[in-house]
């Protein structure tokens, strides 16, 4: 094979990583959050599978606090954090402060939260949704 042949062939096959690389890569989302994204990311995250939310309820059964409103009381919940950070430390760190309203046995920040891997951007989006409620 001649050296320009060699070279397209190296040229080709790092071209090919690349796409495959660039296509794996989930892109970054530049565009500001908003609380019809929350919404969404609210259902589409299982959220409601355990929470009620603004405009949501939660299966018949289930014994997890009600975000419906969050607004209300989420500023007054931990001193020091605005409802804002209060929220989002619950999102990203659920057994950091146990709730009040916290019922051992059925579930709860340190057994039954998942930990979501949740984008900044899908944070600020679910914690803007749950405070317009």
């Amino acid at each position: 094979m001649s050296r320009s042949g060699r070279l397209f062939a190296v040229a080709s096959l790092l071209a090919a990583f690349g796409s495959v690389v660039a296509w794996q890569r989930e892109p970054e989302s530049t565009a500001a959050a908003t609380s019809d994204d929350g919404a969404a990311l609210f259902q589409a995250k299982g959220c409601a599978a355990c929470h009620d939310g603004p405009d949501s309820s939660a299966p018949t059964g289930a014994t997890f606090p009600s975000l419906a409103d969050v607004s209300t009381w989420a500023g007054e919940r931990r001193p020091g954090l605005s409802a804002e950070q209060y929220l989002t430390e619950s999102i990203r760190e659920p057994g950091a402060f146990l709730s009040p309203v916290f019922s051992p046995g059925g579930g709860g920040p340190t057994t039954a939260m998942p930990a979501l891997e949740l984008t900044d951007a899908e944070v600020d989006a679910i914690v803007e949704y749950l405070l317009a409620g």
